[in-house]
């Protein structure tokens, strides 16, 4: 058609007698004459320009970089977390450090933390009861706390020291024969701990705690069997308390 254009810029056909592309808006001043002959390489106006909007259109969606949203990011961080908890709950981390069980009162709180730190207070609490223990050696009740604050401070050498000094004068005192083997068993000497909680067991059968405590000790020294038959034991004293249950979750675990 003599009277027919193409669109430089979207290539599209109209009639010359259009000031602008019905398509895109161009002026017609840009335009080209449809009776303009193909280039060399046998490729009309149209299909060159055409080719060339698509070529941008590519190259537009190409560098246009892609976001992606906070809240894709937040799901993916958790379903790694979930996946990573599996993988450790599964191969058994989890369970490869099961604390003990202290049998010292409420002043006990950092027992299955030993370097959990001490602050400026307890300092002065032990170098007070060190102080008054050493003036009166025979004050059991110092003696007994001052045990008890270096157990709870991570001074386990400092706490067995103590603890023995004790025992010298109340040897039937089964709980600190508890207590010391926990403390054993935080240095990583695990006869002395099994030891210790069994001397515990000669004076008070039933001890509740000696028994899940040496079911934890042997199931760490890789003595399953004994382990499960030191939380039956102890589930036997009694089921119902919060010893008991903690013995019959372990057993389920093992």
């Amino acid at each position: 058609m003599d009277n027919s254009v193409f669109c430089v810029r979207c290539g599209e056909e109209f009639s010359r007698d259009f000031a602008y592309c019905p398509s895109c808006g161009s002026k017609n001043e840009k335009h080209v004459s449809a009776e303009q002959k193909p280039n060399s390489k046998g490729v009309s106006a149209k299909q060159n320009v055409s080719k060339k909007a698509k070529h941008k259109k590519h190259e537009d969606t190409v560098n246009r970089p892609k976001s992606i949203s906070t809240s894709k990011l937040i799901y993916f961080g958790l379903f790694l977390l979930l996946i990573a908890s599996v993988i450790l709950v599964s191969s058994g981390i989890f369970d490869s450090s099961v604390p003990v069980q202290a049998t010292a009162d409420a002043t006990n709180t950092n027992t299955n933390n030993p370097h959990a730190g001490v602050d400026l207070n307890q300092l002065e609490q032990i170098t007070e009861l060190q102080k008054t223990v050493d003036s009166n050696p025979s004050n059991l009740d110092a003696l007994l706390n001052l045990a008890h604050l270096l157990n709870d401070s991570g001074f386990k050498d400092k706490a067995v020291e103590r603890y023995e000094q004790y025992l010298k004068q109340n040897p039937k005192a089964a709980d600190v024969w508890v207590d010391m083997g926990v403390c054993y068993f935080e240095l990583g000497k695990n006869s002395e701990a099994i030891s210790k909680m069994e001397k515990a067991l000669t004076i008070e059968p039933k001890h509740q705690i000696a028994h899940l405590n040496l079911g934890i000790v042997n199931l760490s020294s890789g003595n399953k069997e004994k382990a499960l038959s030191w939380w039956k034991k102890a589930v036997e004293i009694n089921p119902a308390s919060e010893i008991g249950k903690r013995a019959q979750e372990l057993i389920n675990q093992h």
